[in-house]
């Protein structure tokens, strides 16, 4: 958007720091993320949903790669662990959407006093923007897995050790592929 005096007005994600023009978007407490990063999160959602056949299965991993980048301090506890969660489920552990949401569900029925992981001060250099701007659906589909992988690396390598063991304690191993 322009501004009166010809420059152009932008915001900065505080998540993933991406820079993006001023939007209309609302705000939202849940993530710690622009307005303007949020509708990029929309229009991602879109692209997949437009894309099913092709980016189905990475449903659940573009909810928990957004989720552990924008981490809001003081949210709920629960929150980046599940979201680090379906990250360790999917890239490590072979686990498709169902399997982690699955796995979500075991882990809230059995388990409740979540570990306080706090997030890093940048977690990965890709953002939603770099994937929905990637291109056609193949490079889309390379950039989300890329973003999940920084995402989960860029977790302290103690709290992902958290993550592994809490999960590997509290789900089965029949939701595990590999």
């Amino acid at each position: 958007m322009n501004s009166g005096d010809g420059t152009h007005e932008s915001s900065r994600c505080p998540g993933c720091r991406v820079e993006l023009p001023i939007s209309q978007w609302p705000e939202t407490p849940k993530y710690n993320a622009s307005p303007e990063c949020l509708q990029v999160a929309g229009d991602l959602l879109g692209f997949e949903i437009e894309h099913q056949l092709r980016l189905g299965y990475l449903h659940q991993l573009r909810i928990d790669a957004y989720g552990a980048q924008h981490v809001r301090v003081g949210a709920p506890r629960i929150g980046p662990v599940f979201a680090l969660n379906g990250l360790y489920m999917f890239l490590e552990r072979g686990s498709g959407n169902i399997d982690v949401r699955t796995g979500h569900g075991i882990m809230a029925n059995s388990f409740g006093d979540w570990p306080e992981l706090t997030p890093p001060e940048s977690v990965g250099r890709l953002t939603a923007y770099d994937v929905l701007s990637a291109g056609g659906v193949d490079e889309v589909e390379q950039a989300m897995l890329a973003w999940a992988e920084q995402v989960w690396t860029g977790w302290p390598a103690a709290d992902r050790e958290v993550i592994r063991k809490l999960t590997v304690d509290l789900v089965p191993a029949r939701y595990f592929r590999r």
